[in-house]
């Protein structure tokens, strides 16, 4: 058999407890779900990052290859200057 207490004192001390248990109940689930948003949040902003990453890592190969290319071409063209100036028409 359960014994109730009348005593106004302990029963607003009681839900005083009670509201204060459920305030930190709330915060720290509110708390827990901010974080785990935060941490998705960064999440998708590094895959973001690195897939721009390996954009600017292409473009950067295919301007190399350029500039190899012109490289070579304008060694021949320097060559060819040359040659011209050497030997004449």
């Amino acid at each position: 058999m359960k014994m109730k207490i009348y005593d106004k004192e302990m029963y607003k001390r009681n839900e005083t407890i009670k509201d204060a248990i459920l305030v930190l109940f709330i915060f720290l689930v509110g708390y827990a779900v901010g974080c785990l948003a935060i941490n998705e949040d960064l999440k998708i902003q590094n895959q973001e990052k690195q897939e721009h990453i390996v954009e600017l890592e292409n473009i950067v190969e295919q301007q190399e290859v350029k500039i190899n290319e012109q490289y070579i071409e304008l060694d021949s063209l320097r060559e060819s200057v040359y040659m011209l100036q050497m030997y004449g028409k």
